[in-house]
């Protein structure tokens, strides 16, 4: 019999309520641990929360025995090319200087109140969003793309630079997972990770944007990858119809191509400390978030259940 359960999560964001009801809604459905983005703020910039809205966060939280697990500061670094960066020069570039800030504003609000992790994105590759998405048909092909040695000594700059400061604030910097941007796959997280060396350098793991990426086996040798650097895993399904050409849908959990019971079971198996932040990005019939964010909540505890029960 395993005494190990699993943390629940949720990726409030996803809600689209004003963030008091959307703490309010979390709790609701089910949530002990919430994923918090600066978006919700009442200016949307995380460098410009106050001390009073950072108040009404800790109260909210108190009210609803909520626990903020990670926080975003909106969508730092996810749309700053990094060809456009130039090695030694990083903070000459605006966007990157805006978002470093803004990162850094996070690290200093996880500490006041106790969240072990500030969860920002990791660059986006040559090419992604503009028309077309010209690097795409390689990076499928090559199971998320080469990363050249000349990219990676940048990568390797920038996060060396932002682990600094997390270490100064005493959090984890956790790299979000997404089809566009250098952490898209366990594989490329894991050579990012290691060429920088820090243990305050962690994963949002979301193994179906790793399989959206030509990641196949990302729940089996995917896992490996990121077992040592887990912070929490952002849970959401989706098919993928035609890689090559980026045709795939977003589904409710259970009706894609993750094999969750699989995820579930090496999650219990090495007793990893991670939360399961679930997701939507599927638009149900009547069109309701909150619909939504129910059916993946009521599937993902379906597949709990069975996990829990083969070692009762």
């Amino acid at each position: 019999m395993s005494d190990y359960r699993f943390k629940l999560g949720m990726y409030i964001g996803e809600l689209r309520l004003p963030f008091a009801e959307s703490m309010a809604k979390a709790k609701e459905i089910g949530a002990k641990y919430i994923w918090y983005n600066s978006s919700q703020s009442t200016t949307g910039q995380m460098a410009e929360i106050g001390d009073e809205e950072i108040k009404q966060m800790e109260d909210l939280c108190a009210q609803y025995d909520l626990e903020i697990f990670a926080i975003s500061p909106s969508s730092c670094f996810k749309q700053v090319h990094l060809a456009e960066l130039e090695a030694g020069k990083l903070m000459e570039h605006a966007e990157f200087r805006r978002d470093f800030d803004n990162t850094v504003r996070a690290m200093q609000v996880a500490k006041h109140l106790g969240t072990a992790a500030v969860s920002i994105f990791s660059f986006a590759w040559p090419g992604e969003y503009t028309a077309g998405k010209p690097t795409w048909p390689m990076r499928w092909m090559t199971r998320g793309g080469i990363i050249s040695e000349q990219d990676m000594e940048k990568l390797v700059e920038a996060f060396s630079m932002l682990v600094e400061e997390a270490e100064r604030y005493e959090v984890d910097l956790a790299l979000g997972m997404m089809p566009w941007n250098f952490t898209n796959t366990t594989g490329n997280f894991r050579r990012i990770a290691e060429a920088v060396g820090s243990k305050r350098l962690k994963v949002m793991w979301g193994p179906a944007d790793n399989m959206n990426c030509g990641e196949t086996d990302a729940v089996t040798a995917g896992f490996a990858n990121v077992r040592p650097y887990l912070h929490g895993m952002h849970i959401k399904d989706l098919r993928v119809n035609d890689g090559i050409r980026l045709d795939f849908d977003y589904c409710p959990i259970g009706e894609g191509d993750v094999d969750f019971l699989t995820v579930l079971r090496n999650l219990r198996d090495h007793q990893c400390d991670v939360v399961l932040s679930v997701a939507t990005h599927f638009t149900p019939a009547s069109g309701s978030a909150e619909e939504a964010m129910r059916i993946n909540y009521a599937n993902l505890k379906t597949f709990i259940a069975q996990v829990e029960a083969e070692v009762e």
